[in-house]
């Protein structure tokens, strides 16, 4: 009679799961973008794994929101979720990047708006910023871009205002669109 003996390994986890991540992230060189004529970026100075216990979790929240206090009033915590340290600062960055843009192009709108122009608009997709001008149909505004492909291109009326939500949604879908994670009018991709 034949025995065989088996050890069992540890486990090891190859897959990447959602977990929650604390994230300090500093805004304060945003401005200095905005005056160069660059996209505000979102700097990602620390991350790290939130903690499970709820006593533990509560000493890491207080001892980062203190050091966030001591860092000054650009300086902020965040908690995303993600599946890994990178993935947690690329969402904090993406976030900050989305909401910018979203309010560039609100800007944008609104600016022609204001002076009860019609006409079409072509936005960026990556920034929500345009070139200023409003163009009498879609072909004029489509041939007048040096990169066609990355801008959304709509019309714009006094009757048919913008909201920032309305602005957030249609770069990300334009966003997804651009990028071919579209499917059955859902995004893929995160």
């Amino acid at each position: 009679m034949t025995t065989t003996s088996q050890t069992l390994a540890p486990r090891v986890q190859l897959d990447k799961r959602l977990a929650e991540y604390l994230v300090i992230a500093d805004d304060g060189l945003a401005f200095d973008d905005v005056r160069a004529g660059r996209s505000p970026r979102r700097r990602v100075r620390h991350v790290e794994h939130r903690a499970v216990d709820p006593v533990e979790r509560q000493l890491q929240w207080d001892e980062l929101e203190g050091a966030c206090l001591d860092a000054g009033e650009t300086v902020r915590l965040l908690v995303l979720t993600a599946v890994s340290h990178g993935h947690a600062a690329h969402v904090a960055r993406r976030e900050f990047a989305a909401f910018n843009a979203a309010v560039r192009m609100g800007d944008e709108i609104d600016r022609h708006l204001e002076r009860g122009e019609r006409g079409w608009l072509a936005i960026r997709i990556a920034d929500g910023g345009s070139d200023g001008e409003l163009y009498g149909d879609y072909e004029d505004a489509f041939a007048a871009q040096k990169h066609p492909e990355a801008c959304t291109y709509f019309s714009i009326s006094p009757l048919c205002p913008w909201t920032p939500r309305m602005c957030a949604e249609h770069l990300e879908f334009m966003t997804h669109l651009r990028h071919g994670c579209m499917v059955y009018g859902r995004p893929t991709c995160h």
